[in-house]
């Protein structure tokens, strides 16, 4: 059995690329549009960067983000729990270090899948959007501070996870624990 697994897609300077590429396009739509307005052009692109890269990528950056693995000494992930840490990681994703979870710290754990975990960035709650063509997991932990919700739906890799690999995950959380 692998003693190392690791899952989702881990932050990159792919995002804030995006961004500004984005912004250049909204500003050369513009300077189209308003060739002799150099100030409209200018405002429009960096406008447009600004919205990319603090609003929308924040927003989702859960849905395409959030490499976590999980070893002999413990879980290690990346913390995007706030708008000010989602930021960060999109313009320093190379000054993103993870925060390790011991085996020690770990008082309970579940798998869950997607229907059943309710979504915890709404107060009233609400089941998470899952996809319609396979069923994706949760792996919660329980520590003595804090709940963790780490994504099972993808490995590292981009490859879909099976049920074999959450087996695994399951199975090397049992023998540490």
């Amino acid at each position: 059995m692998e003693k190392e697994l690791s899952f989702a897609r881990k932050i990159n300077f792919e995002p804030l690329l995006i961004s500004i590429f984005f912004g250049l396009v909204v500003g050369t739509i513009t300077y189209s549009m308003f060739p002799n307005s150099p100030l409209i052009w200018t405002l429009c692109g960096v406008l447009a960067f600004i919205v990319e890269s603090m609003l929308i990528y924040p927003r989702y950056m859960s849905n395409s983000y959030g490499y976590w693995k999980i070893d002999d000494q413990g879980i290690y992930y990346y913390d995007y729990s706030t708008w000010k840490k989602k930021i960060r990681a999109i313009f320093l994703p190379s000054y993103e270090k993870p925060i390790v979870v011991p085996y020690s710290a770990i008082k309970a754990f579940s798998v869950v899948d997607g229907k059943s975990i309710m979504n915890t960035q709404y107060p009233l709650g609400g089941a998470l959007n899952v996809p319609l063509a396979r069923k994706i997991y949760y792996l919660v932990i329980k520590t003595g501070h804090y709940d963790v919700k780490l994504n099972c739906a993808w490995k590292a890799s981009g490859i879909p996870t099976t049920t074999a690999d959450i087996q695994r995950v399951v199975a090397l959380l049992n023998s540490k624990l």
